[in-house]
C-alpha cells in the first residue's frame, strides 16, 4: 500500500470536503478535480472512488454511457490503459483508468482493469470495490464476468464470484469453465468457512449432506450484520477507535443520508472533540440545511393552497437564517484551520461580500488572489468591492487588472468588461469605457445594454 503522508492526507481531506461541496452546488468539473486528488491520492479508500464515480454520473445525468463522444475520445486512453497493464506499471492503470472515467463513468473494462491494478498494489477492497462497478455497469459481458469472477475468487468473495459465473451460464448455457468454476468455488467456500471438512467426508457419497452445508451457510451469511450492525458492534469492542466513526460518516454522507452522518459526526465529537471534527460536522449540517430548503422550495412551488404557502414562508424564512449562520461559520473554520488555503479564503470573500461587509471582503480576496488559478476572480471581486465603499479608482485599476487576468471569453471577462465600461463612463473616462465597451461588443454585443452604451459614451466624446 502506497506511504500517505500526513500532510498528505490532510490535503486530501480538504480535497474531499470540497469536492463534496462542489457536487452538491452542480460543479461537477471542479468537483472532479478534487474527487481525483482524493482517488488517486489515497487509491485504498473505497469512499473517494464511490464520491469520484458519483460525481461523474451525476454529470452526464445518469445516461449510463457517459460524453456523447466518448467512443472517439477513449481510443488512445484505453490504449495507454492496456500498455500500463502489459508493463505492470499499475499506478498508471489508475491514472489513465480515472481519465477514461472522465469520458464514460459506466466503462466496464476500465472498472476491470482498476480492480486489477488494485489487487496488484495490494489493496483488495478497493479492487473489490472497482469489480463491482465493472460488472454492475455490464452485467451481461462475458468477458467482464469472467474477469470479475476469477479476481473475486482470488479475495475470497465467494458468493460474489459464484454470481459472476452464474451470469455466464446463463449467457452461455455449455459453457463448461463456468460450470466447473460454479461447483469449486461452492467446495471452496463451504472449506474456507470451516463448514466442510474434506478428510472426513472423504468416504461419503452422498452430495445432500454437502448440500445441505452449503445451504445452511447461505442461510448464515444472507443474515449476517447490516452495515450498521457491524458498525455498532465495532465500536463496542472499540469505542475509542476514531477511524470506525469517520469511515462510517463518510460512508453515510456519500450515501445522501445526510442526517444520519450528522449523527456520527456528533457521536465521535463525544469521544474526541477536535476543530477538525467540529468542522466536519458543521460542513454536514450546512448539506442537511441546504437540502431541507430545497425541499420546502418544492412544496411551496407544488401547492396551489394559499394557507400552505403562508405556512411555509416563514419556515423558509428560518431555516434559511440558519443555513446562513451555518455557511458563515463553516467557512470561518475552514480558514481559521487552513489560512494558507486561497480556495477558502476565497470562499469566505464571497460570503462576506454576500452580507455586505466589503472590507472585510476585500481583505479575503488580497489573500487569495497570489493563486493564479483564481487570480482574475479576485481581482474581479476587488473591483466590485472597491465600488462598493466608493473607491472608485481603485475599482477601476481592478477591473482593468481582472480583464487582463481572466483567460478566454466566458461570463467572467464579459461582466469584468460591462462593469468597468460602466464606472468609467460615470467617471466621464469617455476613451477607457470606449475601450472597454468595444472589447465585450467584440466578444458579445448583445451583452445586456452594451450597444447603448457604445452609442452614449460615442455621444459624449463628440461633445
Amino acid at each position: 500500500m502506497p506511504y500517505i503522508s500526513p500532510q498528505l492526507k490532510a490535503q486530501i481531506q480538504e480535497c474531499y470536503t470540497k469536492g463534496n461541496e462542489m457536487m452538491s452546488q452542480g460543479s461537477h468539473d471542479y468537483a472532479t478535480e478534487m474527487f481525483s486528488f482524493c482517488l488517486l491520492g489515497d487509491p485504498s479508500n473505497i469512499v473517494y472512488i464511490q464520491a469520484y464515480i458519483l460525481n461523474l454520473r451525476r454529470k452526464y445525468n445518469d445516461n449510463k454511457k457517459g460524453n456523447s463522444m466518448a467512443f472517439l475520445k477513449s481510443t488512445g486512453i484505453k490504449s495507454a490503459i492496456k500498455t500500463a497493464s502489459t508493463r505492470k506499471n499499475w499506478e498508471s492503470v489508475l491514472k489513465n483508468g480515472a481519465e477514461m472515467l472522465k469520458i464514460n463513468p459506466w466503462d466496464a473494462s476500465t472498472f476491470a482493469a482498476m480492480g486489477r491494478a488494485c489487487l496488484e498494489m495490494d489493496l483488495p477492497l478497493a479492487g473489490l470495490a472497482y469489480y463491482k462497478q465493472a460488472v454492475e455497469s455490464s452485467p451481461n459481458d462475458v468477458e467482464i464476468n469472467r474477469t470479475s469472477a476469477r479476481a473475486l475468487q482470488e479475495m475470497e468473495e465467494y458468493d460474489q464470484a459464484i454470481a459472476c459465473w452464474n451470469r455466464v451460464s446463463k449467457i452461455k448455457p455449455n459453457d463448461e469453465e463456468a460450470r466447473k468454476a460454479i461447483g469449486d468455488l461452492m467446495i471452496e467456500k463451504t472449506i474456507k468457512v470451516g463448514k466442510y471438512n474434506p478428510e472426513a467426508e472423504k468416504n461419503k457419497k452422498s452430495t445432500v449432506t454437502h448440500r445441505e452445508n452449503v445451504q445452511n451457510i447461505e442461510y448464515e451469511e444472507r443474515t449476517q450484520l447490516s452495515p450498521e450492525e457491524q458498525f455498532e458492534k465495532a465500536v463496542r469492542k472499540n469505542p475509542d477507535d476514531i477511524t470506525l466513526y469517520i469511515d462510517r460518516a463518510d460512508y453515510l454522507f456519500q450515501s445522501n443520508q445526510i442526517k444520519e452522518a450528522e449523527s456520527i459526526w456528533q457521536r465521535l465529537l463525544k469521544v474526541k472533540d477536535t476543530p477538525e471534527f467540529q468542522l466536519r460536522l458543521i460542513e454536514v449540517q450546512q448539506r442537511r440545511l441546504m437540502e431541507e430548503i430545497q425541499k420546502i422550495k418544492a412544496n411551496y412551488e407544488s401547492t396551489n393552497k394559499p394557507e400552505i404557502k403562508e405556512k411555509l414562508k416563514p419556515l423558509f424564512a428560518a431555516k434559511k437564517e440558519e443555513l446562513d449562520r451555518a455557511t458563515v461559520q463553516m467557512y470561518t473554520m475552514r480558514v481559521e484551520q487552513n489560512p494558507g488555503n486561497t480556495h477558502y479564503r476565497f470562499d469566505m470573500g464571497n460570503i462576506y461580500q454576500t452580507q455586505g461587509k466589503f472590507k472585510e471582503a476585500i481583505a479575503e480576496y488580497q489573500a487569495a488572489k497570489a493563486d493564479v488559478s483564481i487570480q482574475g476572480e479576485c481581482l474581479l471581486a476587488l473591483g466590485q468591492c472597491f465600488q462598493q465603499i466608493k473607491q472608485y479608482r481603485l475599482a477601476l485599476t481592478h477591473y482593468q487588472q481582472a480583464i487582463a487576468a481572466i483567460q478566454g471569453e466566458g461570463d467572467h471577462k464579459k461582466k469584468a468588461l460591462y462593469l468597468a465600461t460602466r464606472l468609467a463612463y460615470g467617471l466621464n473616462d469617455y476613451n477607457k469605457a470606449d475601450d472597454f465597451a468595444s472589447q465585450l461588443a467584440a466578444i458579445d454585443f448583445s451583452y445586456k445594454d452594451i450597444g447603448e452604451l457604445l452609442d452614449k459614451i460615442a455621444e459624449k466624446r463628440i461633445n
